[in-house]
């Protein structure tokens, strides 16, 4: 399904507010200011600072009495005290602007894009300031070199990497469709030639863009698929290069379901691992799904359920710190109002693990438009648009008060359009549109009061372990997470699970017996603000002892009867720590003297109980012994071994003996007896 031009401008325009606070009831913004100042519309603005705290805020200015609108700029060299006046007029002539977009670089040079109607049809536009916004660029159109008569072009994007590159990523609506990419190595002097970054020919839409910190640049976007039946299906591609596009990964589908996948969001980490973000229908109502690569985009991780929701979840943000976390925030449909409410998911360890969704509005209004923003200071802080007040007003949470739902704009009229940056110091400044003086503005706030930031606590969950058992088939274990911590020197509690997600304990420290094999136990600590990490290990409990094994046969000195075979009973007994019931097995019965010599017609010497061969290898406690002297003049020896087995494989074995007394020997024997028993006789005399 292709979606409306307008319907994708509001999808864009329509962005949360992400703001930062110190504790509860203690957030302090300056009073609003008008930045706008217009007599008509002002819409969808977007702020950003620079490394000296300069602050910059371009937004759609409406010209009165007409259909026409400017794209317009204002500065702040004094932390949002004023405010440049009149705003600048970035898109100069005649037509109608919208969809701004702003990025500084680290030189503080002021990029700007935007959508102009200008030359006929809506291209993308190009103005960049080096002095701080006193002056900038004619503006230049990007889109226009792809094609002699180009098509519509929208949702523009826009990122600079470290160097001062810029890139640009746009959907072109062509009768293909198409995302565009174009590049400026040169401060925006020149850009290079737009390239598609898609191969398919049937909708392409949405595109997402993320620098990574070595300059590469990595474009997601929606691919709308037709099906043989006609029917088209959305899904999410990727595409990376490292050399601005003029090389570049073929378009990977990331999604690669049986449902549509709109609304990709892309976040880049400082070790390049890429994480996207999008909504899925294939389980039959929409889902947010997650999916990393950790090889500049090579492969990608089997895509993860944040949402398992029975209900709608949409509008997916996604961003990353410098520890390795990764955020999720969207908007879900919540019974039994069935308003929209906004959830939260967070990995501490890149998203290979996601603590379960929290519900941070939680209220009788219907939440939308979710915003995600990770300060400079470590906090956790998202806004979104609210109806709990009777009209749309902006909220706001964080993670320094435990995420307590605070309203941002509070006043007569309604709010949309919100939008935040924190400069490294951590002070917030919010940008929004308001019409509580009748026609909407753009009104500015600061938070510039200290903060004490609440930073998330590290889990230490102690060091794998490999444990012999010690009985019953399973081994006591000690879990040890003291060694967690928290930056701010909160109490921590710890829970204990094991991979089955049963709970083990909920201390520092937890002792319990555990059976053999090798299991995964996740610690997860929380701080005072309800801040949370996860850290797991592995215990491998086994059992390397063979048990003890003693054998005893009886009878054990057979006397010669004519070749006659006599039963022999073996009593057996094995033992194991670990296993009750280690496996015996009567491995071989071995003979001192030569079998099946031929003498007498004289069969097997060693059989099974009712004839025949014994089955070696198995629990044999009973067989047939061949009680006959030895043509050699000599005891016949047989040696029976046997072995027992434990569950984990270990093996001992013992042998006992079954002795032929030769009629030689039996003579000496008697013979050594009645000496005895004479000499015992001549003693009794005296």
């Amino acid at each position: 399904m292709v979606p409306s031009h307008w319907g994708r401008i509001v999808a864009f325009v329509s962005l949360g507010l992400a703001l930062m606070c110190a504790t509860a009831g203690a957030q302090v913004f300056s009073a609003p200011k008008n930045v706008s100042n217009n007599s008509d519309y002002s819409l969808t603005p977007q702020v950003a600072v620079d490394a000296a705290g300069n602050i910059y805020v371009v937004w759609e200015d409406d010209i009165p009495n007409t259909s026409n609108s400017n794209i317009v700029f204002s500065r702040s060299t004094d932390g949002g005290a004023s405010f440049s006046t009149p705003p600048k007029n970035l898109s100069k002539g005649s037509g109608f602007r919208f969809d701004p977009r702003i990025a500084v670089d680290t030189s503080g040079a002021i990029n700007v894009v935007w959508v102009d109607d200008t030359p006929g049809n809506w291209d993308i536009f190009f103005s960049r300031s080096t002095d701080g916004g006193a002056s900038f660029s004619a503006p230049q159109n990007l889109s226009a070199p792809q094609n002699p008569d180009p098509p519509d072009s929208a949702n523009p994007q826009i990122a600079v990497d470290a160097g001062g590159n810029i890139s640009v990523v746009w959907e072109n609506l062509n009768i293909t469709y198409g995302i565009f990419f174009s590049h400026s190595s040169d401060g925006g002097a020149t850009f290079s030639t737009p390239v598609n970054l898609a191969t398919n020919t049937s909708g392409s839409f949405s595109p997402q863009l993320a620098v990574g910190v070595n300059g590469s640049i990595n474009v997601v976007w929606e691919d709308d698929i037709a099906l043989p039946s006609g029917v088209l299906q959305s899904h999410i591609s990727f595409s990376h290069s490292t050399d601005n596009f003029a090389t570049r990964s073929d378009p990977k589908n990331l999604s690669n379901n049986s449902g549509n996948s709109p609304g990709p969001q892309i976040a880049v980490d400082p070790s390049g691992n890429i994480d996207v973000a999008w909504m899925d229908s294939s389980a039959g109502n929409y889902q947010i799904l997650f999916s990393r690569s950790a090889d500049q985009g090579a492969t990608f991780s089997g895509a993860k359920n944040l949402s398992n929701s029975l209900y709608d979840s949409t509008n997916p943000q996604i961003r990353v710190d410098t520890n390795g976390g990764v955020y999720v925030a969207w908007q879900e449909i919540v019974p039994p109002a069935f308003n929209g409410d906004i959830f939260l998911a967070r990995s501490s360890d890149g998203g290979a693990n996601f603590f379960d969704p929290a519900n941070l509005s939680n209220n009788t209004g219907d939440s939308s438009n979710p915003w995600i923003t990770v300060d400079a200071t470590g906090g956790i802080d998202l806004n979104w648009l609210d109806t709990t007040p009777g009209r749309a007003n902006i909220f706001f949470a964080s993670s320094m008060d435990a995420f307590a739902t605070h309203n941002v704009s509070n006043d007569s009229g309604s709010s949309s359009n919100g939008h935040v940056a924190a400069d490294k110091n951590g002070n917030l400044n919010v940008v929004w549109s308001d019409d509580a003086s009748g026609v909407n503005q753009i009104l500015f706030s600061r938070f510039s009061s200290p903060q004490v930031t609440n930073h998330p606590p590290v889990a230490n969950a102690g060091p794998e372990q490999t444990v012999e058992c010690t009985g019953h088939g399973c081994a006591l274990v000690t879990l040890d997470g003291s060694k967690s911590s928290d930056p701010d020197g909160d109490t921590l509690s710890f829970v204990w699970r094991d991979e089955s997600k049963n709970l083990v304990g909920a201390s520092a420290v937890v002792q319990f017996t555990a059976p053999l094999g090798a299991h995964s136990y996740t610690l997860t600590v929380t701080d005072s603000g309800g801040l949370t990490d996860m850290a797991a290990t592995h215990v491998i409990v086994r059992d390397t002892n063979p048990p003890t094994l003693r054998v005893s046969l009886s009878p054990n000195v057979l006397r010669p009867r004519e070749h006659k075979l006599v039963r022999v009973t073996a009593t057996i007994d094995a033992r194991d720590t670990c296993d009750a019931n280690p496996a015996v097995k009567l491995v071989s019965i071995a003979s001192n003297d030569p079998d099946d010599r031929g003498r007498r017609g004289r069969r097997s010497d060693v059989q099974a109980v009712g004839g025949g061969p014994i089955p070696f290898g198995t629990d044999v406690r009973s067989f047939l012994l061949r009680a006959e002297d030895s043509e050699h003049g000599r005891d016949v020896v047989y040696t029976i071994t046997y072995s027992a087995t434990d569950a984990s494989g270990n093996a001992t074995s013992a042998t006992a003996q079954v002795r032929v007394a030769h009629h030689a020997s039996d003579e000496s024997r008697r013979r050594s007896r009645d000496k005895d028993d004479e000499k015992n006789s001549t003693r009794s005399d005296h």
